[in-house]
């Protein structure tokens, strides 16, 4: 169901993707709403499906983890064959993100693992087991990635998280991942039903959150939404680049970062170089803003594709 967002419905969002572990009371704030009035929006939004769910951002890369991003096409299938892909996607404990896309491309899976072997091992028992159904995939390598608020939904400051970049690695200890588990499935848990869940007391959980957001482990709490029932369209544009430099790199970055409607860059390795994600709310927007970033970086962009996400199925930053 499609619904339009009022100035209110969007302030409430806006706080959401900027922290959605605000109380509802600190969200009333925001928006300058009463407590009760945020309850029933919240509850509004969620039954005409807006929110898909509240995540927790987890810097992998502090864990050990890299990933990796798989494109596939498929043949010979029939809705239920694709729907068992999915499934088998959706349940694996490696995988981020599983999406259904439209273009050249039928799926895209992001996975985590710690060696090139790891993610080989992961990806050669799919394909044993689904290899019919494949004609073609593409496997790249996340170097590294920014990822930007929603400065659309309402005139904010952009802010960015970056993952991917080496640094010392981190080792959860048992009471972390329990915390970080829970966290990542859903970020407006109380503290009360994520003690009962872990079994740990409140004072712990507090001060392991705490400690987790302060070695960077913890980087955002945040709102995924069903864009499609907002009329927004999610795209990927991948680029192969010529010419590309350090320089040329940073103020290709640079740029993107301060529009508006980008969401996501990804610097990539493989047969693609970058990946630049974007909420418009439709085609010729998306095809404009490609226009422009083509006369503005000419010099560097060989060759592009574009894909449209239909649908997410899953997004976890700790699936394990």
């Amino acid at each position: 169901m499609k619904i339009n967002l009022d100035l209110k419905d969007k302030k409430l969002l806006t706080a959401l993707d900027e922290n959605s572990r605000y109380t509802n009371s600190q969200l009333a704030k925001k928006v300058q709403l009463s407590k009760p009035a945020i309850e029933y929006r919240l509850k509004r939004l969620q039954k005409n499906d807006i929110i898909f769910k509240y995540y927790t951002v987890i810097d992998i890369t502090k864990l050990g983890y890299s990933q990796y991003k798989i494109y596939f096409k498929f043949q010979n299938t029939s809705p239920e064959a694709e729907q068992k892909i999915t499934n088998y996607w959706n349940k694996d404990k490696n995988s981020v993100w599983v999406g259904q896309i439209r273009g050249r491309w039928d799926l895209a899976v992001s996975i985590l693992a710690k060696t090139n072997y790891e993610f080989g091992q992961i990806l050669n028992k799919f394909m044993g087991k689904f290899y019919s159904f494949i004609l073609e995939k593409d496997v790249l390598l996340t170097e590294y990635s920014p990822i930007y608020s929603r400065e659309y939904l309402e005139k904010t400051p952009k802010k960015e998280f970056v993952y991917g970049i080496p640094e010392q690695i981190y080792k959860l200890d048992e009471t972390d991942e329990k915390i970080i588990k829970e966290l990542s499935n859903n970020a407006r848990i109380q503290i009360i039903d994520l003690a009962e869940k872990t079994k740990l007391t409140r004072d712990i959980i507090n001060y392991r959150i705490k400690k987790l957001i302060q070695d960077g482990i913890i980087n955002q709490y945040r709102c995924y939404l069903n864009l499609q029932n907002l009329n927004i369209n999610h795209y990927k544009i991948i680029f192969r680049m010529k010419n590309l430099n350090e320089e040329s790199e940073n103020q290709l970055k640079q740029y993107i970062a301060k529009h508006k409607k980008a969401t996501q860059f990804l610097k990539l390795i493989g047969s693609w170089d970058l990946e630049i994600e974007f909420e418009t709310e439709n085609e010729d927007e998306l095809y404009t803003i490609l226009q422009e970033i083509r006369k503005e970086f000419s010099d560097i962009i060989r060759d592009f594709d574009i894909l449209r996400i239909t649908k997410t199925f899953k997004l976890n930053f700790y699936p394990f």
